[in-house]
């Protein structure tokens, strides 16, 4: 008895079509692998990989897990369960008390036959440390088109109006 998770952080279209082919990928898993009986696909979409909260569907695999539903989960990779170590390894010994593995295609790491946690501790640091550098990379392209101007935002903030492309000081606010 197996589950998949799937997880997409943002819903700009090329991370939809990347949810929809791990959605796809799973519900065809079952037909080519005849000895597995898929119980439920979970997936959190516009989710975040580097926290745990507002992740409905990884509480709702938590729990088909603690009532005895599932066997195995299957992830795409580790950046797909977690992007934050900690989390990672928290999550892994949680599904592990419960006789549950984890199989993480990409890394092709089974927690079920690990004897370590060292290879998933390093892949795990590296989704993290990836996350980390996107962050950066992105506060850094805006500050610059700020300096020169070339920011345009998709919504104001509190006391300001977008019209135009340009922020206007809403005085009420």
């Amino acid at each position: 008895r197996f589950a998949a998770y799937c997880r997409v952080s943002t819903d700009s279209e090329d991370q939809l079509n990347s949810f929809a082919a791990q959605v796809k990928r799973y519900k065809s898993f079952e037909k080519t692998h005849p000895d597995y009986e898929l119980v439920d696909i979970y997936a959190d979409e516009g989710i975040t990989g580097t926290s745990m909260e507002s992740r409905s569907e990884l509480q709702r695999l938590m729990l088909d897990c603690n009532t005895g539903k599932i066997d195995t989960i299957l992830v795409k990779s580790v950046s797909r369960m977690s992007r934050n170590t900690e989390d990672l390894l928290e999550l892994t010994r949680k599904f592990k008390e419960l006789g549950v593995n984890i199989y993480f295609e990409e890394e092709k790491i089974d927690t079920d036959t690990m004897n370590s946690e060292m290879l998933l501790t390093i892949k795990g640091m590296a989704a993290q440390q990836e996350s980390v550098s996107i962050s950066e990379n992105l506060r850094w392209s805006y500050k610059k088109r700020m300096e020169s101007g070339e920011f345009t935002t998709d919504s104001a903030p509190f006391g300001y109006d977008l019209v135009n492309n340009m922020l206007v000081v809403n005085d009420e606010e």
